[in-house]
């Protein structure tokens, strides 16, 4: 059989059986619902075994010609398409015949918007609108990802920067407490320490920082130049500095032993 699709350069595609045995029509019965009047067929119908309606508790009749009544119906055997009264509208019908196949139109050829005779617009345009717009919003998405996945990675290096600092600040933080007398003192009088705490031994001179795990020594009291004195009635608490009891008020002073008189600023200790 020759392919007239292929020989004329028909758009529309036609695929009909020819109802032998090798061939032989399909069967259907299908509901469908009438809209606009009218039930689109799968496929279209044989003519001589015509269309059987069946539903509505109505013995439906088929015509030709003249106006359709409440129960009869018409049907185009070149489309497909079976007509019906309005007062049929909404309704679900059940079809029954013979199909002989389906012609198949191109987007190109069906028309959505029209001036009179002349076609503004068809399905294919629209078709290639949503396609240019499906792109467009695949582009947008894809470039939301990229920004997202960016965004991710800053809030990682940013958690990663706030843990690092925190790291920090808990490492390196000081908090000076009162000082003792003897290492003893230090472990019976702050035995659940806190990390940062600074304790100062008097007997020793040593600064002991809390680190998580233990008292680490961090500093030397031998290790400056130079003694604050400071005058006053009362014992200061800081064991780096030397105390001149008076009964004056506290002034802050400031003492240098040494073997070579230092400037004007200083009490000299003469040592050597």
């Amino acid at each position: 059989m020759a392919d007239f699709a292929e020989l004329y350069n028909d758009p529309i595609l036609s695929k009909k059986r020819i109802g032998s045995v090798e061939d032989p029509y399909l069967t259907y019965s299908e509901t469908l619902t009438v809209y606009n009047g009218r039930a689109l067929l799968t496929e279209i119908p044989n003519r001589e075994f015509r269309v059987e309606v069946i539903g509505d508790k109505k013995e439906w009749r088929e015509i030709e010609d003249g106006e359709l009544e409440d129960n009869y119906f018409k049907v185009d055997y070149l489309m497909g398409v079976v007509f019906f009264n309005a007062s049929n509208e909404g309704k679900s019908l059940t079809f029954n015949y013979s199909g002989e196949g389906a012609s198949f139109f191109p987007a190109s050829r069906i028309w959505i918007k029209r001036q009179g005779n002349m076609v503004i617009e068809t399905l294919q345009g629209l078709i290639d609108d949503a396609e240019d717009t499906i792109i467009r919003m695949n582009e947008r998405i894809a470039e939301c990802e990229r920004v997202t996945k960016r965004c991710i990675e800053i809030t990682n290096w940013c958690r990663q920067a706030t843990s690092d600092y925190e790291y920090v600040v808990e490492n390196t933080r000081k908090i000076y407490l009162p000082m003792v007398y003897t290492y003893q003192d230090l472990m019976d009088t702050y035995p659940n320490p806190q990390i940062g705490w600074v304790v100062t031994v008097r007997d020793t001179g040593i600064e002991y920082r809390w680190d998580g795990f233990d008292w680490i020594n961090i500093s030397i009291s031998d290790q400056f130049d130079g003694y604050n004195v400071v005058s006053s009635y009362i014992e200061p608490y800081n064991i780096r500095t030397v105390w001149l009891r008076t009964n004056s008020p506290p002034s802050k002073k400031r003492v240098k032993p040494s073997k070579d008189a230092p400037d004007g600023s200083m009490v000299w200790i003469r040592k050597g």
